[in-house]
């Protein structure tokens, strides 16, 4: 059986991108206040703008987000070799307009962010 989301949220960061289940963010905010910086776990530097993801009571930031609701989107597994890269969040593959996204568990990034990967 393949898995399946009904929406995701399409992110940058840098020139860096994921896909994010919509049901792991609680909302979409301005990125002010008390951030957390995924910019390290890409390799990346964000841009001196941009928006939040909030789930679990913090805020990832990123430099853009879009919104795509779409029913039934299948999962592609994540392959055994990258199944513990950051500490586990990297749920899968999605395919959208041709070009495949990582789908990441927002809440697991937000936990290896600020376990594994702090300063």
């Amino acid at each position: 059986m393949t898995a399946a989301v009904d929406g995701v949220v399409l992110c940058r960061v840098g020139g860096a991108r994921f896909a994010a289940p919509c049901d792991e963010v609680d909302a979409i905010a301005d990125a002010e206040g008390e951030l957390v910086d995924p910019s390290v776990a890409f390799g990346e530097v964000l841009a001196p703008v941009g928006r939040a993801l909030q789930a679990a009571g913090q805020l990832l930031r990123v430099d853009s987000v879009d919104v795509v609701a779409s029913p039934g989107l299948s999962v592609l597994p994540t392959p055994l070799a990258l199944a513990g890269l950051v500490g586990g969040a990297l749920l899968g593959f999605v395919e959208l307009s041709g070009q495949l996204w990582p789908l990441v568990s927002v809440r697991g990034l937000l936990e290896w962010l600020s376990t594994e990967a702090a300063p």
